[in-house]
């Protein structure tokens, strides 16, 4: 769980190869290990599972310059493996980078985070997708926001997370 109660399961710790895999598929163009990551993340959930997969959004200007949403590919490659359905009704605003900023600063203005349909009610059960958790200021951003539109049951799945969460933060 992160600190605000959001239940999290993560494939892998944010260091060694996971953290080269993420820099690679976020950095250097190397979105084909998104499929690496996401066989990973279906071990770690469960390839039976069902529900409703959410992107965390990527900030516009950034999925610009890379030409793809590394969650959202995520996302598709987790769905063709379990039961689940895809459903990115979020969409993030440009902001300052998370790379780099400070835990408090990130902690204290997370990405603005809005749905894509406000006027659709979410399903009741949603999983969050995203490449690494570090702090989880985006996740919680995201989850509030859903929580808001009326979803009941908000978690999230990532393929990394950074142990500076601490060890509820571990699950798997």
């Amino acid at each position: 769980m992160l600190p605000g109660g959001l239940e999290v399961i993560s494939a892998a710790p944010y260091d060694g190869i996971a953290r080269e895999l993420v820099t690679k598929m976020k950095f250097a163009a190397r979105l084909t290990l998104a499929g690496v990551a996401a066989e990973r993340m279906v071990r770690a959930w469960g390839a039976a599972r069902e529900g409703w997969l959410v992107p965390v959004p990527a900030a516009p200007a950034r999925a610009r310059a890379r030409g793809y949403d590394v969650a959202y590919a995520l996302g598709r490659l987790v769905q063709r493996s379990t039961r689940a359905q895809l459903c990115p009704d979020l969409r993030r605003a440009d902001g300052p980078r998370q790379v780099g900023r400070p835990r408090r600063d990130r902690l204290s203005d997370p990405p603005a985070i809005a749905r894509v349909n406000p006027g659709m009610p979410p399903p009741e059960d949603l999983w969050l997708v995203d490449d690494v958790v570090t702090t989880g200021a985006t996740l919680e951003a995201c989850a509030a926001v859903l929580r808001e539109a009326g979803a009941e049951r908000v978690r999230a799945l990532t393929f990394a997370r950074a142990d500076s969460l601490g060890p509820e933060a571990r699950a798997a």
